[in-house]
């Protein structure tokens, strides 16, 4: 009791006081006192094995530092702040109770068979802890007590506090922790009304048994309080990481489009996505419609020849702030007019010094990305697709090979020919005929020489010369040569002069193309006048 000069009626309370605790401390069942003493060694139990869990976080905890240092050690520093203020706090109340066991002369030697912590010699008393928290230096150590629970609690908790230089953006984290902890000293709602305090009710008025028990307890919650604070600082390290629940295999090739002969390459890996996560994507400044779980679906009308670019942005939300945040994204893809190839193999032709045009493409490449090249005894010129072949005719075959971005998309081969005689004809009697009238024969004017409609080029051909002959029925030929493609007044004298039965000849013609200046010998032309 405190040494102070007590009144009479003070002292009789004091002394009823003493009765009471007295009488309390018979009415204490022997089983009950042993069970607060099995409840402190389940407890003593329980704090080995956080422990023993801290231990292996802060282990694992440092693994992980070491593989992310510049982003784990932040937090791996608040996590050794916390493990130092619960040994602190361990440390107090380990005092503490060796202080309240040297009261009541300490624990029972320990008998045979007996394992872990003995009982108290005295696990009844109550009076000595109630002086010794309650009225010593009036009270200070229950106050001292009750202040290190609460302090020790905020400490750990305002390690995962968002603030201006806090690891963490919102109090989620924090209250989540704060919610589950059970280490609080508070005092209780009604104490105004019923009087009694946190001191008063858990350290006065019971044996000093279930304080041990107590005590030992607050231990327990204060290092499960520092193992919810690791695991949380923990988890913070890659908090801004997105959740993933979703993993799919994909495959994107390079290309869709793999000529025979050439490799197919393709990058085949798992996609980790987030199945109910619905982020917002952009295509080319526009928003995109079709989303399926957080699959965007692109599509479009290709427009224009050549390479194309789409581009956009995906934008999720930050786990930890909720702040927006975009990954842009870009494509590019060729776009080309669909294309039937339809080849006559037996007329592959290449006619010797003419311009034979060629028209070459490759699907999935543009015009620029093609290159041509002629075998020996040809020349070949043009670009964007439009190509003329020259052939000396020194050799009967040439080869034309096409490349592709680098790549070699094949070879076609041709047959070389010479450009065939063409035929001639007197002005526009057909050249297929054999008799024709005198009056339609002298109504011409000049020679004409053709390939005919059916030849592929148009080549247009001027008769240099050639020789005329008039055969009569009766008598003998008579022959001119004449310069140029005209008839001349002689030569259709003989013509409107010949009578049925005569023929007139056209041989020696020599034609001329205007454009490559080919020279060829007409075949003779016969006509018979009907």
């Amino acid at each position: 009791m405190a040494k102070t000069k007590l009144s009479p009626r003070q002292k009789m309370i004091n002394m009823m006081y003493l009765v009471l605790l007295a009488l309390l401390a018979l009415n204490v069942d022997k089983h009950v006192l042993k069970a607060f003493h099995l409840m402190e060694k389940n407890f003593l139990s329980s704090s080995e094995s956080y422990d023993r869990k801290n231990q292996n976080q802060m282990a694992g905890f440092f693994q992980l530092m070491e593989k992310e240092e510049v982003k784990a050690k932040p937090y791996y520093s608040s996590a050794k702040e916390a493990q130092a203020i619960s040994q602190e706090f361990n440390g107090y109340i380990s005092d503490l109770k060796r202080e309240i066991e040297e009261l009541y002369d300490g624990r029972l030697e320990m008998e045979e068979g007996e394992d872990g912590l003995t009982s108290l010699k005295m696990p009844e008393g109550m009076e000595k802890h109630a002086n010794f928290f309650m009225v010593k230096n009036r009270g200070k150590k229950a106050k001292e007590l009750q202040e290190k629970i609460n302090t020790t609690r905020d400490k750990l908790l305002n390690l995962l506090l968002p603030t201006n230089d806090s690891l963490f953006y919102t109090e989620d984290v924090y209250l989540a922790v704060k919610q589950a902890n059970l280490l609080k000293a508070e005092e209780p709602s009604n104490a105004s009304l019923s009087k009694k305090t946190w001191a008063s009710i858990n350290l006065e008025y019971q044996p000093v048994g279930a304080l041990m028990a107590l005590l030992t307890q607050y231990q327990n919650n204060a290092k499960a309080l520092e193992a919810d604070v690791i695991r949380s600082l923990m988890e913070g390290v890659h908090a801004d990481n997105f959740v993933i629940d979703q993993l799919d295999a994909a495959i994107i090739p390079r290309s869709n489009y793999v000529m025979e002969g050439e490799n197919y390459e393709a990058d085949v890996m798992m996609i980790a996505r987030n199945s109910a996560s619905q982020p917002e994507i952009s295509m080319n400044g526009a928003p995109l419609q079709t989303i399926e779980q957080g699959i965007g679906k692109l599509s479009f009308t290709a427009r224009g020849i050549g390479e194309k670019t789409v581009k956009g942005e995906i934008t999720v939300r930050d786990p930890r702030t909720n702040e927006p945040k975009q990954y842009p994204y870009e494509h590019t893809y060729q776009v080309f007019k669909p294309v039937a190839t339809v080849s006559a193999d037996k007329l592959n032709l290449l006619y010797v010094d003419l311009d034979n045009p060629l028209s070459i493409s490759v699907p999935g490449f543009s015009a620029a990305d093609i290159s041509v090249k002629a075998s020996r005894g040809a020349s070949i010129s043009g670009s964007n697709g439009t190509y003329n072949v020259k052939v000396d005719g020194s050799a009967r075959k040439v080869s034309i090979t096409v490349t592709a971005g680098g790549r070699n998309m094949g070879t076609t081969e041709y047959r070389v020919r010479n450009v065939p005689e063409p035929n001639g004809q007197i002005g526009g009697i057909p050249k297929n005929s054999f008799t024709v009238s005198r009056a339609q024969l002298c109504a011409q004017t000049r020679i004409l020489a053709s390939l005919g409609p059916d030849f592929a080029y148009n080549m247009r051909w001027d008769v240099l010369s050639y020789k005329f002959i008039y055969d009569p029925r009766r008598g003998d030929p008579r022959q001119m040569t004449v310069s140029g493609s005209t008839i001349p007044s002689n030569v259709k004298s003989a013509i409107c002069n010949a009578r049925a039965g005569d023929r007139i000849i056209i041989e020696q013609a020599i034609a001329r193309d205007s454009q490559y200046g080919i020279r060829k010998k007409l075949p003779p032309l016969v006509l018979t006048i009907r």
